[in-house]
């Protein structure tokens, strides 16, 4: 049996069982995690736990929709085994009942079949298996990384840990690429607090001065460290500072058994990045529906 929970009937500690054990995990569907990127969440929970997918969603003008939250790159169905697709189609079935529109985006192990009215596209996330020591690893370097990161050793710049998140907030601010609200970046802020405070993230930062020129926070679940979110300013680009940063936390984590998780990109620039350090694509699905008139825009 299917049921839709709100956020306070669900049991975390057997939520967060499932997501520990699962094939799938990671660390965006959490319970505390997704306290932290969203205002509103529920779930679908079907035999005691026995699968769940968390449902984050918000309210405007009446209707209520479903959206995948900034830093939660996939979430989806998670259990302690196979999820069969069926199951999947079933919840599915239910999510576009009760909600008017959504965009969701699955985890790597679920299978999502492309029917109406339902439009299912291939993403590509970039992990590395840190199974290795890092000289296996360097081998397997493209010429590009490794000339960068020779280039970068040119600057001779030290690599921090413990710089504060807000500076590593401050940088991305003014060198984001993306127009965001003030409010984002106060989410981003106190979402990176609250991994620092429970042990769960670190940031990897070059600076130059006083000033901070290249960051980047890792997140950490119990099977990957993910590279949640990165800054550079123009002189970190000219340094390949990046590459620099990188290089370092592979030098430290080579054989911890950990997935290094770089969230992927279908920008190839960046894509190519992540290819450079030996990281293999790896395919997740994003789901979406409506059932908004044709005349009315999309909800953001």
């Amino acid at each position: 049996m299917l049921s839709l929970l709100k956020r306070k009937d669900i049991d975390t500690e057997k939520w967060d069982d499932v997501i520990v054990h699962s094939p799938a995990e990671t660390i965006y569907p959490y319970s505390w995690y997704l306290d932290a990127v969203s205002q509103n969440w529920s779930a679908l929970i079907s035999d005691d736990y026995r699968f769940i997918m968390p449902v984050v969603w918000k309210k405007k003008a009446g209707i209520k929709y479903i959206y995948q939250p900034f830093h939660t790159q996939q979430l989806g169905v998670f259990s302690k085994e196979y999820v069969d697709p069926d199951l999947i189609k079933k919840m599915l079935g239910i999510l576009y009942k009760k909600f008017r529109f959504a965009g969701i985006n699955f985890n790597s192990k679920n299978l999502v079949g492309e029917e109406e009215p339902f439009t299912v596209d291939d993403k590509s996330n970039y992990i590395l298996h840190l199974n290795r020591d890092y000289e296996q690893h360097y081998k397997s370097f493209s010429s590009n990384a490794k000339r960068n990161i020779k280039q970068s050793g040119v600057y001779q710049e030290t690599v921090e840990k413990t710089v504060p998140v807000g500076e590593l907030v401050k940088l991305k601010k003014a060198n984001d690429m993306i127009e965001r609200s003030v409010s984002d970046y106060d989410r981003l802020q106190k979402l990176l607090e609250t991994l620092v405070d429970r042990k769960a993230g670190s940031v990897y930062a070059i600076r130059k001065g006083k000033e901070v020129t290249a960051a980047a926070f890792f997140a950490y679940s119990q099977t990957r460290a993910i590279y949640l979110v990165s800054a550079s300013s123009k002189l970190a680009k000219e340094h390949r500072s990046m590459f620099r940063i990188v290089d370092y936390f592979l030098k430290e984590h080579a054989g911890s058994g950990k997935i290094l998780d770089f969230e992927g990109s279908n920008i190839p620039s960046v894509a190519r990045f992540f290819a450079g350090f030996g990281a293999q694509p790896e395919i997740y699905q994003g789901v979406s529906f409506s059932r908004l008139p044709s005349i009315v825009h999309r909800i953001r």
